[in-house]
């Protein structure tokens, strides 16, 4: 790649000559409050030094300083941030804004704009400039599953992403521009389009931090990176940012009692469903305990009269058996009705009021009732939360737990030590939890903000929660809630999140539901999850009440552990990830394509071969559906899969 690095008339202005993508008219705004005084500047962004491969470029005022530092690393450009305290006094400092009033890749047509969500439940999909984002009216909504920090407008061609977005057309080229280490700011990267042009706004989040006197602060990097070809963007953007920690090599295959039990979970469902598996001869890597065991939410040790012999006995068995157990807390929340927040009122976050922050409402919990977010910086929290890992992992013998809820963390307010940033508050949550668990100790993330998780936790949770239903009509109308959990929903996610498995760490797709009775799902939506679930080759977890499942459903499970453990160790691309809301054609590069047909109507499914489908499908291939129920046949420029029903999908092998 070549960049040109100019002035331009009086403003910074970047060009990529092949391919020929432009960024000029570069300004930065900041916001920061000192001696209680809010200041918000918008300067033009100046060279002040232009070199080959490095430009420097510095703003200022009485307090503060901020330098940017524009570096050509050959095949990706990388912009870092210092932010210097001038002054003598502490500053608050709350977002540094550079926006970029033209961003254009000329000769395309049919831009699309792909959008990554905050946390592990956000809508995460591409969508072309005349579509607009839909964000909730229900604030609770949007606390629990976006961030409040960078909600939608809501105007048409205007969307906000974070961490990294996607632009382009498969006609011309692709840039994506994200966020690099070291994760101590969220950062939202936001377009809005008027006529032809689109402007960029990438914000780092510092969320009012406290930046000391002659205090040097470095902001997360940002990277540009162009392709042709949108997966190969996506594959470098990861490889720039993959975990610093060694990703687990295996895959764990789990049960989950979840998606049958729900909160309504008890001891004699836990030892009934173990039993099950011992008369089947089977057993998996873990066995996992979900919500439903403590007296209140905050209070983990305090276990309820639905469990009267108590969690480590329970563990002891699942370890006689050979699996792993697991277990689910939310460690950074708690309830209004829990000791922890009537009788320690001072370990939450607070608003500007006192009050203690909200992080949401679940009416599986409380009706009437919210729950509020805890401060990972308070010495005494922090002792806490070391107690309870303590007594789950090394008193109790769990060595798998699902942390949810976690970006309750990350909330904005008043904390005890206002000197790090809401994503350092993530991480040092996660950083408590893991020196008191150790390495061997699997952490899953779910309800996570997935930057400041990098490194952190093993699996990752990348969507929404599934359910016994596809579609959740009423919360997704009547709500307008855009991330509302179904199954239709998750797998959206599993699908436009599939390249992050193994770089980031171990996609978790949720759970698979084999049960044919006590759901609404159809037979083709649940094999269309599990097709989902294979192809994207990532955690394995199956949520019944094992006594329902029918002996081709134990046969099914084998099947599905033989492919996972042959997709899992390869990658998954989502071939048409920027022409659609849900990718409809995923590879594997073990040699499996997947097909979906995600309307409420049958579709006669016709597939043309070109760009990565063409160099991986020749008229010559063949194509074998893994289930068995049909003839694909391959032709010179496309493939024809008959007729699909609504929310069926074809799991294929290429030969």
């Amino acid at each position: 790649m070549e960049w040109i690095v100019s002035k331009g008339k009086k403003e910074l202005k970047l060009q990529l000559k092949k391919p020929d993508v432009l960024f000029e008219s570069w300004k930065i705004q900041y916001i920061y409050s000192i001696h209680d005084q809010t200041i918000h500047r918008i300067q033009s962004l100046p060279v002040t030094a232009l070199g080959k491969k490095k430009t420097t470029c510095i703003i200022n005022d009485d307090n503060i300083r901020i330098t940017v530092v524009i570096s050509d690393e050959g095949d990706h450009l990388a912009i870092k941030y210092t932010i210097d305290n001038l002054s003598d006094e502490d500053l608050s400092l709350d977002k540094v804004i550079t926006s970029i009033s033209r961003f254009s890749i000329p000769k395309t047509e049919n831009y699309r704009v792909f959008k990554n969500g905050y946390q592990s439940w956000s809508l995460t999909r591409s969508y072309s400039l005349n579509d607009k984002e839909m964000a909730s009216w229900l604030s609770c909504m949007n606390i629990l599953q976006d961030t409040i920090r960078n909600l939608p407008s809501g105007k048409n061609g205007s969307f906000n992403s974070t961490m990294f977005i996607a632009i382009g057309s498969e006609n011309s080229s692709y840039c994506v521009i994200g966020q690099g280490r070291p994760f101590n700011q969220y950062v939202y990267i936001n377009t809005s389009t008027t006529g032809n042009n689109i402007q960029l706004d990438i914000v780092h989040d510092f969320c009012k931090v406290i930046v000391s006197p002659a205090l040097k602060l470095r902001a997360d990097l940002i990277y540009f990176i162009t392709s042709k070809n949108i997966n190969e963007a996506f594959d470098r953007y990861f490889e720039l940012i993959r975990s610093q920690i060694p990703i687990r090599r295996k895959i764990p295959k789990g049960w989950c009692s979840w998606y049958y039990y729900y909160t309504k979970i008890d001891e004699r469902s836990i030892y009934h469903n173990l039993d099950v598996l011992r008369s089947k001869g089977k057993r998996f890597d873990v066995f996992q305990i979900d919500d439903g065991y403590q007296t209140e939410i905050g209070d983990w040790l305090s276990i309820n009269n639905k469990f009267p012999g108590g969690l480590a006995s329970i563990a002891r068995k699942i370890r006689t058996m050979g699996m792993v157990p697991g277990i689910w807390l939310a460690p950074f929340i708690a309830s209004r009705k829990s000791m922890l927040y009537q009788h320690h009122p001072d370990w939450f976050l607070h608003d500007d009021d006192g009050k203690p922050v909200v992080a949401g409402w679940n009416p599986n919990w409380d009706i009437f009732g919210y729950f509020y977010a805890l401060d990972t910086t308070h010495p005494e929290f922090q002792e806490y939360i070391k107690g309870v890992i303590n007594t789950f992992v090394h008193e109790w013998g769990f060595g798998y737990l699902k942390l949810d809820f976690v970006y309750a963390a990350s909330l904005c307010g008043r904390a005890y030590d206002m000197s790090l940033t809401s994503a350092q508050r993530l991480k040092l949550g996660y950083t408590l939890i893991r020196d008191v668990a150790g390495d061997r100790v699997f952490i899953l993330g779910c309800g996570a903000p997935l930057s400041a998780s990098i490194s952190h936790v093993d699996g990752m949770r990348i969507g929404p929660d599934v359910a016994p239903y596809w579609m959740a009509k009423y919360r997704y109308y009547l709500t307008r809630d855009p991330h509302a959990l179904c199954t239709k929903f998750a797998i959206r996610s599993i699908l436009n999140r599939a390249q992050m498995h193994r770089y980031l760490w171990l996609n978790d797709p949720d759970c698979i539901m084999l049960r044919q009775t006590e759901t609404k799902l159809s037979k083709e939506e649940r094999m269309t999850l599990i097709n989902a679930v294979i192809i994207t080759g990532g955690m394995y977890f199956i949520s019944d009440n094992l006594a329902l499942l029918h002996n081709d459903d134990w046969k099914l499970i084998d099947t599905i552990d033989e492919l996972i453990k042959i997709c899992s160790l390869e990658k998954s691309y989502p071939v048409d990830i920027m022409e659609k809301e849900m990718p409809e054609i995923i590879y594997n590069t073990a040699g499996y394509i997947a097909f979906f047909n995600f309307s409420n109507s049958t579709r006669k499914k016709i597939v043309q071969l070109k760009g990565l489908l063409k160099e991986v499908i020749s008229p010559a291939s063949k194509l074998s559906d893994v289930w068995g129920h049909r003839e694909i046949y391959v032709y010179s420029d496309h493939l024809d899969l008959g007729e699909l029903k609504p929310h069926e999908s074809i799991l294929c092998r290429i030969n």
